[in-house]
């Protein structure tokens, strides 16, 4: 296996870092507090100021940049924290060794593949009690003395560990803001090592509770969901909230319990009788809207724009997602775990109706793609053709295309730009599209 200090070798070479910027910062980069952004960043500059510091322990990170998003009426707003591109580029090198070293001892499965695996355990017919679980401002409560103690045991380079401890302590602060005080607890969200940190801070939990007799154990970040049988669930809660106590984290007022015919909601899905007799997984309410609203948008956009192609091209992402980097995005990849197929006829009417409503060309709205075929291409062809756009199977003249017919760049423009300029643009501007299409899945607890 290899070594700590062998992969901060590895990483944080001049080469690698480079490699970085150009396939993870450079295409979705946002300025931090120096307000440097892509047109006046001194790529080997800064480069070689990353390599050099870190390697010899005296890297320091600039204070992250505060980004408030809304979580909704009474709520405090969720605090995000961007960072400069520089430091960008030395988390995402932080990130890739962090990733490298916990491979095989941390949790890092994907909202889908937990829901996937919550359907096989409630279709054993080995459980008929759900427990669910919210851990209490969960990453602005990680102790930092906990946490540190926790990755020592697993790296032993002093470097690496003063970085991951820089990182952490590093202030989120306002534009505004004169003062710049250490961060004595919680984790940054919206860095890169926010996720496997909290991972990591919970790791023990996770393998206690996956080995628990009787039991299925379920964690999406802070929201955990167990499944039991009556008579065991008050043993079980017990334990699991003392042992989210001895991380000095608490719970939150919201959590829930009681027979599974009662029903649940959990990463944005809902457990109910969706026919009579059945039960199944099908879309939470507030994110169904949501979905309908950004349609409906879209149809109103070009209402008043009349671009064709943007509008198709807009529609359809919404419609069937799209894969990038090997990555699956969008609202139907989402919530492919459901069982009630009705949304989803349902969401194609509406498609339909809003547009005759909207006195769209017929010839124009032929051209909308269906959430049914998504759906079915993706649980059952597994998305392997072209109904699902990949962006790696876009040619060169499909990027040129796109670009002046959806994104608006005119064609002189495009022909005095060289073909990797064409790649980085095109992909830049995919980026934005995921940025869109993952409002409609945020807030799934």
């Amino acid at each position: 296996m290899t070594t700590s200090i062998q992969l901060l070798q590895e990483k944080f070479t001049v080469e690698h870092l480079n490699t970085i910027y150009t396939d993870k910062v450079q295409i979705k980069a946002t300025p931090g507090l120096d307000k440097i952004n892509v047109s006046n960043f001194n790529t080997d500059e800064h480069i070689n100021v990353i390599s050099h510091k870190v390697t010899s322990g005296k890297y320091k990170f600039t204070p992250y940049k505060e980004k408030l998003l809304s979580k909704g009426r009474g709520k405090n707003p969720r605090v995000i924290s961007i960072p400069t591109l520089r430091d960008k580029i030395t988390l995402a090198a932080l990130n890739e060794i962090l990733t490298a070293l916990y491979l095989n001892d941390v949790s890092a499965k994907i909202s889908t593949t937990i829901v996937q695996e919550m359907k096989a355990a409630i279709t054993s017919n080995s459980y008929d009690y759900f427990i669910k679980i919210d851990v209490k401002a969960f990453y602005d409560s990680i102790d930092h003395n906990i946490l540190l103690n926790k990755v020592r045991k697993k790296i032993k380079n002093n470097e690496l560990l003063n970085l991951i401890k820089s990182a952490v302590e590093t202030p989120t602060v306002s534009t505004t803001s004169k003062k710049y005080p250490k961060n004595t607890v919680g984790v940054p969200q919206g860095i890169s090592i926010s996720n496997i940190l909290a991972n990591i801070y919970l790791n023990e939990i996770d393998k206690k509770f996956a080995k628990y007799k009787d039991v299925a154990y379920f964690r999406y970040v802070d929201d955990i969901l167990i499944l039991c049988t009556k008579k065991k669930h008050k043993i079980v809660k017990k334990s699991i909230v003392n042992d989210i106590n001895k991380l000095k984290l608490s719970t939150n007022e919201k959590e829930d319990e009681g027979n599974l015919t009662k029903g649940f909601d959990y990463l944005g899905y809902q457990y109910k009788e969706i026919s009579q007799g059945k039960f199944g997984f099908t879309v939470k309410d507030k994110n169904y809207q949501k979905l309908k609203d950004s349609l409906l948008r879209i149809i109103t956009t070009y209402k008043n724009n009349k671009k064709s192609e943007l509008f198709i091209w807009d529609i359809n992402l919404r419609i069937t997602g799209f894969i990038i980097d090997k990555t699956k995005y969008g609202w139907i990849f989402f919530y492919s775990q459901m069982d009630d197929i009705s949304k989803l006829y349902e969401l194609d009417w509406l498609v339909i109706k809003v547009c005759n409503d909207a006195g769209i060309d017929p010839s124009l709205s032929q051209h909308i793609k269906k959430f049914v075929r998504a759906y079915h291409e993706i649980t059952k062809r597994k998305s392997q053709n072209s109904y699902i756009p990949r962006i790696e199977n876009f040619t060169l003249s499909d990027k040129k295309i796109k670009l002046v017919e959806v994104y608006g760049f005119t064609q002189q423009e495009i022909d005095g730009k060289s073909d990797k300029e064409i790649h980085t643009l095109f992909k830049k501007k995919m980026y934005q599209s995921v940025r869109e299409l993952e409002k409609d899945v945020q807030q799934i607890s």
